[in-house]
């Protein structure tokens, strides 16, 4: 017969089969030689299938690296990678890490999740995040042929009924007349151009800050927003936007004359020179510090974006027109790259010329 049986003990046998160069065992139960020997005939038959995987002894601390070394570091954004070890340090390899990837259950999951609502109270979005990042290692170690199945993919999310999300209260259209006034004052060009940028455009702070000249159309009234600046360690990184997708529309006359200005200030550059040479979390702290100094109410940079996209809703333009200009997804308007600027958009470019 093909493999082998040796006794352990009571009612216990170990099998051993070699096949293709790969040695296989396992130790089973049985009554009788007998019946070990019917084991070892379903065993051979297993691996002669392929059905038969062998059981893996790594823990999910193990497998976590392995996930980061032979998979993350090449295939994750520096941002999403650094997010998942963050997440995995502060609070998942302290609760599963030494348990061995076979013998994961799914009620361990899911009182992990419990545990991240009822010992560190977190969002339901931050345990949702977690779990996913668990799932997705699993997920590896599936293809892999560590393990056979996710013991992740069910756990149900708890809800932070006591943690509600913060509401953002954008300004006023008074508070908001008293905020360009001292935008218009403000004696730090870059700073001064960097909000601007924000408010008139509505992107986000990595795309402002990655802008070039190249990427302003100065007879068209234009704008293309398709990178972003990022922070990596020690220093920052030019990547493709958010969405995957580029920007193109019009913005106002007036954004195009403060940029001209700017561009004069700066002795005209070559095209391809960035509008701004700040870090993106300095440009954070700097709109800060901008409100602070002219006892403006606080609100955060990202706001500025909502404030975009609040002004041009209640001005009339549909919501998709919206979407689209901001990036938004999802949305069948940014499936495509704009070779042309849709009419519509010139609603958006005529609202903020209006207001401002």
């Amino acid at each position: 017969m093909a493999g082998t049986i040796r006794k352990r003990g009571n009612n216990s046998y170990f099998l051993e089969y070699m096949y293709e160069g790969e040695r296989y065992s396992k130790t089973i139960k049985a009554s009788s030689p007998s019946e070990a020997s019917r084991k070892l005939a379903l065993f051979v038959a297993e691996i002669e299938k392929g059905n038969y995987r062998k059981s893996s002894g790594l823990t999910f601390t193990e497998l976590c690296q392995l996930f980061l070394d032979k998979y993350g570091k090449d295939n994750l954004s520096e941002t999403t990678y650094k997010n998942y070890k963050n997440m995995l340090n502060n609070h998942i390899l302290d609760d599963i890490g030494t348990i061995k990837i076979n013998k994961l259950k799914r009620l361990q999951i899911q009182e992990f999740a419990n545990k991240l609502l009822n010992e560190y109270n977190l969002s339901s979005k931050t345990i949702k995040n977690h779990i996913k990042v668990i799932s997705a290692i699993l997920n590896k170690g599936i293809e892999w042929d560590l393990i056979d199945y996710n013991v992740a993919d069910k756990v149900s999310i708890p809800k932070n009924t006591e943690k509600q999300k913060k509401k953002v209260v954008l300004y006023s259209y008074e508070e908001l007349d008293g905020f360009i006034k001292s935008l218009e004052k403000l004696e730090n060009k870059e700073l001064q151009v960097a909000i601007y940028t924000s408010l008139y455009t509505g992107a986000r702070r990595g795309e402002v800050m990655a802008l070039t000249f190249n990427d302003i159309n100065f007879n068209k009234c234009s704008i293309d927003l398709n990178k972003a600046k990022i922070n990596i360690p020690n220093g920052t990184k030019i990547k493709d936007i958010k969405t995957g997708k580029n920007r193109l529309f019009y913005v106002p006359n007036s954004y195009i004359n403060i940029v001209k200005e700017y561009y004069k200030y700066l002795g005209k550059p070559s095209k391809d020179t960035a509008l701004f040479t700040m870090n993106p979390d300095t440009f954070s702290k700097s709109f800060k510090q901008f409100l602070k100094d002219n006892n403006l109410r606080e609100i955060n940079l990202k706001d500025l974006r909502a404030l975009n996209e609040s002004i041009l809703v209640n001005k009339g333009l549909d919501v998709v027109s919206v979407a689209k200009r901001l990036g938004h997804l999802p949305s069948t308007a940014t499936n495509y790259y704009l070779d042309q600027i849709p009419e519509e958009d010139k609603k958006a470019s005529a609202i903020l010329e209006d207001l401002f």
